[in-house]
C-alpha cells in the first residue's frame, strides 16, 4: 500500500518559516515518489507565504498547534493516510489523527521539541519522529525517556540531520549564469525568513547592513566578491536597490542551496541553513536571531564548525573577513567532513514508504460525533 494522502502541520507564524520549508522539501519528494498523491497542508492565515503554497491549504488564525478544535475538525474533513507534525500538535490532535486512522509522524530540531514529542500523550499516537538535528546537536535520550519508549513499544527518536534537496551541477551552473555568479567568488547573508527581530530591529535589516560593509572593503582591498543578501518570505518591507549587492526576497530551497553550495562562504543565523551549510562542507558565520539558536551555535562552534558572531554588523563582518584565511576554512571544512553524512530527505520517504508497507488497503474510518472528534 501506499499514502494517498498526506496532511502536513508546520508551525507556522509570521516570524518564522523553517518548519513550512521543510514540510514543503518533503512535500515535493513525496510527490516524486507517489505522483498520485494527494497532499494538503495547514497553515496560519497571517504568514506572508499563504498564497504561494502549491498544495491544497486549510487556514487557521494563529499557528495550528493553538487552534486544537480547528486542526481537528480539518483531520476530520480531510481523511487522511498520513499526517505530519512539523514541530507542531497537540496530544489531542495526534490522537484526533490516529482515531481517523492515519499514520502520525512528528518532526522535533531541538531538546524541548523532542522532549514534547516523547510525552506519554503523544508518543502512544505517534508512528515515527524524526530530529531534523546531526548527533552533535542533540542530547542522548534520558533514561526515563528511553524506558517510555521501551513501555510503549516506540522506536527511539531518528536523528537524521537538516533537510534539504540537491541539484545536479548543470542546473547550478544555469543558476549561476542567471545571477552573473562564479564558484566561490560570492559570499551569501542571511538571516533567515526575514521577520526575526534583534533588539527591534529586524536581523534582515543586520545582514543586510553587514553585507553592504563587508562588499566595501572587498572593493577597498580590490577582491572581486560579490554578495547576496537574502531577505526572506517573511521580511515586511521593500527590498532596498543596491548596485554592489544582489538583494532577493526569497527563492525556491533547491535554489537556495545550489547558491549555497557555490559560495565561498556564508553569514547566516544559527537555524536550519547553519546545520545545511555544515552538511555542505561550506564555510560559515552564524550568529543567534531566535531563542532556539544560541546553544546549536554554541555546540557548532565547540567542533570548530563554525565561526560564531553576535548578531550585529560590525561582529558578522570581522568574521567573515576571517573566513577569507585560507587556512581557517580548511580546518572548519576539514572538522564538517569529519561528521557522519546523512541523507535526510531520502530517509524521510523510504521511513514513510515502510510505514506503509505493512498497512492493509481496508483502513478503519471513524464518525463525526456532535461535529467534533470520532470513534
Amino acid at each position: 500500500m501506499e499514502p494517498n494522502c498526506v496532511l502536513f502541520i508546520p508551525v507556522s507564524s509570521p516570524s518564522g518559516i523553517g518548519e513550512y520549508m521543510r514540510s514543503m522539501i518533503i512535500a515535493k519528494a513525496m510527490q516524486l515518489r507517489w505522483p498520485k498523491i494527494n497532499i494538503h497542508f495547514i497553515l496560519n492565515e497571517h504568514v506572508a507565504y499563504l498564497k504561494d503554497c502549491p498544495y491544497t491549504v486549510h487556514t487557521c488564525k494563529d499557528s495550528p498547534t493553538k487552534e486544537v478544535m480547528r486542526v481537528n475538525d480539518i483531520i476530520l474533513e480531510v481523511n487522511p493516510d498520513l499526517v505530519i507534525f512539523d514541530a507542531s500538535g497537540r496530544a489531542k490532535q495526534f490522537k484526533q489523527a490516529k482515531i481517523v486512522g492515519a499514520k502520525v509522524a512528528f518532526i522535533s530540531q531541538h531538546n524541548k521539541k523532542r522532549s514534547r514529542g516523547l510525552k506519554l500523550n503523544r508518543l502512544f499516537n505517534t508512528d515515527i519522529h524524526w530530529v531534523a538535528q546531526p548527533d552533535y546537536c542533540i542530547s542522548p535520550l534520558s533514561y526515563w525517556q528511553r524506558a517510555k519508549l521501551t513501555i510503549c513499544s516506540k522506536k527511539e527518536p531518528k536523528n537524521i540531520g537538516p533537510v534539504f534537496e540537491l541539484t545536479n551541477n548543470t542546473y547550478q551552473a544555469q543558476l549561476l549564469k542567471k545571477y552573473d555568479l562564479s564558484t566561490e567568488r560570492y559570499f551569501i547573508f542571511n538571516a533567515g525568513s526575514g521577520g526575526h527581530k534583534v533588539g527591534g530591529a529586524l536581523a534582515a535589516d543586520i545582514y543586510y547592513q553587514a553585507a553592504q560593509e563587508f562588499s566595501r572593503t572587498m572593493l577597498d582591498c580590490k577582491i572581486t566578491m560579490k554578495c547576496i543578501v537574502l531577505f526572506g518570505s517573511n521580511y515586511p518591507k521593500n527590498l532596498p536597490e543596491n548596485n554592489d549587492v544582489i538583494c532577493l526576497r526569497n527563492i525556491e530551497n533547491k535554489d537556495f542551496i545550489a547558491l549555497l553550495s557555490n559560495a565561498k562562504a556564508c553569514v547566516i543565523s544559527a537555524g536550519d541553513t547553519l546545520l545545511q551549510c555544515i552538511a555542505l562542507h561550506k564555510a560559515c558565520v552564524a550568529a543567534p536571531v531566535s531563542p532556539d539558536q544560541p546553544m546549536r551555535l554554541k555546540l557548532c562552534h565547540n567542533k570548530q564548525l563554525v565561526l560564531a558572531a553576535a548578531p550585529n554588523s560590525d561582529s558578522l563582518v570581522k568574521q567573515a573577513l576571517l573566513i577569507l584565511d585560507e587556512e581557517k576554512c580548511k580546518n572548519a571544512i576539514s572538522n564538517m567532513k569529519n561528521q557522519a553524512p546523512v541523507k535526510a530527505l531520502e530517509t524521510i520517504v523510504d521511513d514513510i514508504a515502510l510505514l506503509f508497507s505493512s498497512v492493509d488497503g481496508n483502513k478503519i474510518k471513524g464518525f463525526r460525533i456532535q461535529g467534533r472528534g470520532v470513534e
